[in-house]
This record gives C-alpha cells, structure tokens and sequence, in this order.
C-alpha cells in the first residue's frame, strides 16, 4: 500500500504552502532569481518561516531592517557572502546563518551518509517537526538546495519503504494545490537503487523533465 506523510506545520493555500507556525502571512515559499546561486539562504528562509523563526513580513522588509536587529544582522551577513548575489553558499555559510536565530530556538545539525541513512534522517526529522534542507547534486559542478516538506513510500506487512522525498524548490514557481513542486525518487518499492553508478535519484519538478542526482547532505532544522 502507497503511503504518504507530509510535514504537521505546512498547509495548502490557494497562494502557495503555508506555515502554522505564523501569527500573519504564513507563505513558505520563496523563488530565487533565474541567474543567481542563492538557492541556499532561500531554502534556508524556508525553513525559518516554516519554524515562525523568520516572518514572511521580515524578508519582504529585510531592506529597510535596522543593521542591529536580529533581521538586520541576518540581511548583512547575506550580502557579506555575496550569498543573494552569484556567489552561492557553502554548507557552513548556512550553519552559520542560522545561528543568527538561535535566540528563536533554532539549531541547526549537519547530517553526512550514504542514500538510505539520509533518507532515514529525513523521515525522522520530519516524525519530530524538524525541518529538513536537502543538498543534491548532478554533477561535481551542479548543486543545489531544497527544502524536503513530507515523503511517499510503499508499505507491506507494516514494514514502510520510503520511495520519493516531496520538496520545495526555490527554482520554482509556488506549488498552489500541493505542498511540493519537485520529486526525488530515491529507492524502488523494495528498498532498491533505480540504478548503479553515482547519481542513484531521480529529480523532476513541475514541467516533469527527469534528470538524475544523488543525494549529498541534509542540514537539519530543529526548534
């Protein structure tokens, strides 16, 4: 039997995810420019809204934040990495970032491992209400970041075999009747590769092109 779990804070909208989390607007997601490489800190920013440690009225005002605020110091410390630029961001750049929240509770956690230790990280982040940011790759020189908001598996005799891991991608357009906008599938319906050789994933978001990854890093966002 297919089986489907999805994160408790998010909810559908007609405009896109939303987080329970939030005291206003509670829109989750955010869409990177087409030529920059901030996939990162917008994935990041997902995450932050999705806890209610960052409000979606914040990023829309980051501008104008006093530069000794925790919102102002977040803006600075993301120009001071070029990182909404076309510089993009290291997995510690984010590490780093997120800490300007920890007064809100958040932690971050860095998780490293094969495919099915991910994935299993993941499954348990979500169970706990944590939020998950994914690094994914298709070439040493292809990466890019996405917020993992629930799972899809196969289910037999009470055993559970996650097949897809269900995202939000900020390269793409807000999903209106779902929570998600791109699908990694990382395993056949008894646990197996899709293929052999490094990039064992299949990724596709809305306009359904296929194209193969591999799973790299899960940065873990507790509260």
């Amino acid at each position: 039997m297919n089986t489907m779990f999805v994160s408790p804070w998010l909810l559908v909208s007609p405009e896109g995810p939303t987080t329970c989390a939030a005291e206003g607007s509670g829109l989750v997601h955010m869409r990177q420019g087409d030529a920059d490489g901030a996939c990162g800190p917008y994935a990041l920013m997902m995450g932050l809204i999705t806890l209610g440690a960052l409000e979606r009225e914040d990023v829309a005002n980051m501008g104008s934040s006093d530069g000794r605020s925790r919102v102002g110091r977040f803006r600075n410390a993301l120009l001071e990495h070029g990182a909404l630029i076309s510089q993009g961001t290291s997995t510690e750049d984010l590490i780093n970032l997120s800490w300007h929240f920890r007064a809100e509770g958040i932690a971050p956690e860095l998780v490293k491992g094969n495919k099915r230790e991910l994935v299993t990280a993941i499954q348990e982040a979500i169970e706990n209400h944590a939020v998950p940011l994914l690094s994914v790759s298709w070439s040493k020189l292809e990466g890019h970041w996405l917020m993992v908001v629930g799972h899809q598996g196969y289910e037999l005799e009470g055993v559970y075999q996650p097949t897809h891991l269900l995202c939000l991608d900020p390269a793409s357009e807000a999903p209106k009747a779902s929570l998600w906008n791109a699908v990694i599938a990382v395993h056949d319906d008894e646990g197996k590769a899709l293929r052999s050789g490094t990039y064992t994933c299949d990724h596709w978001g809305l306009d359904g092109q296929v194209s193969s990854c591999k799973l790299d890093q899960v940065l873990m966002l507790t509260h």
